[in-house]
């Protein structure tokens, strides 16, 4: 994934260096780039952790106390003043905790008792297409119908996740290589293994605030729908038999594995987890995140301007 953020990276430095080089009409493509940066919080909706009630993908469900960071950068193309295509990469955590569940109703204690708990850093690179419905309305230049501008964001990516938890001696440990739900276990061919490297869909809303022909500043909500319910590592329906890990594990793994796969402070009169009928997560509905970012951005070459100059000098 880092090698992707870096061609996104070059791309755009080799944009602003030939801006020494040519001289394009008002007409050239070069006249439709923006750059612009993105930093703002990132939130998980999944399995573990969530709001009051049944947990479900959207806002209602957010998890405030496992707000994370995010940032990227992305270089847009208007091929009409109304329309824009973006090439984007974005880096981010997440995260989710059981602890932090209310104890208001029955989901809320399941989850709370359940105690499991996860992070992950999240690379992500997408394609979208916005559409600025202002820029259909007749305006003078320079007023504040074309200074503001809203839009609406559709689009698809790829996206690399990694999820870990803490043991007990403080060390984050990754969880996909311990196959904590019998993943490729012959006593459980109902659990299939997983790539940490998937494809999304995203849907957003944002605003753009042109401060001057050249600069903006703006904010974005963006959705991510997935496509895979193991981003906390945790949704089958069971929990496993122990005993199943010494036969797949390293040893060292082994152990790690009996600690971390069950951490519920459930009454079980006795009995094991997985003698039990108690889910450890819900198969049923995938996991999601999204993101609530502040922007900054520039044209590369000012359309009011046919002299190019690199961003910088602006």
């Amino acid at each position: 994934m880092r090698i992707w953020f870096l061609a996104l990276t070059t791309l755009f430095i080799i944009c602003c260096s030939q801006s020494g080089l040519a001289q394009p009409n008002n007409n050239s493509w070069l006249r439709k780039l923006e750059i612009g940066f993105t930093a703002g919080p990132q939130f998980f909706l999944g399995d573990l952790g969530g709001n009051v009630g049944a947990g479900n993908a959207f806002i209602k469900d957010v998890d405030w106390k496992e707000t994370r960071p995010s940032a990227g950068f992305y270089l847009n193309i208007h091929p009409l003043d109304w329309f824009s295509i973006r090439a984007a990469a974005q880096l981010g955590v997440i995260s989710g905790n059981d602890r932090h569940s209310p104890s208001l109703t029955q989901n809320d204690i399941f989850r709370f008792k359940r105690n499991l708990h996860f992070r992950s850093g999240t690379q992500e690179l997408y394609l979208a297409m916005a559409l600025y419905p202002l820029q259909l309305i007749p305006a003078k230049a320079g007023s504040l119908l074309r200074s503001i501008q809203p839009y609406g964001l559709l689009g698809a990516g790829l996206f690399h996740f990694n999820p870990k938890a803490q043991d007990i001696d403080g060390t984050w440990v990754a969880l996909q290589p311990l196959r904590l739900e019998g993943q490729d276990f012959a006593e459980y061919p109902q659990s299939k293994p997983y790539s940490r490297t998937q494809y999304n869909l995203n849907a957003g809303l944002g605003i753009k605030f042109y401060i001057n022909p050249t600069l903006y500043v703006g904010t974005e909500i963006l959705y991510r729908k997935l496509f895979t319910d193991q981003i906390d590592n945790v949704s089958g329906s069971f929990y496993v038999d122990p005993a199943t890990f010494d036969t797949y594990l390293s040893p060292a793994q082994s152990i790690r594995a009996k600690r971390l796969y069950y951490q519920g402070a459930y009454d079980l009169g006795g009995l094991a987890p997985h003698q039990t009928t108690i889910p450890r997560g819900n198969p049923l509905q995938n996991d999601a995140f999204f993101s609530h970012t502040i922007h900054i951005g520039m044209r590369l070459f000012n359309q009011h301007d046919r002299r190019m100059n690199c961003p910088v000098s602006y």
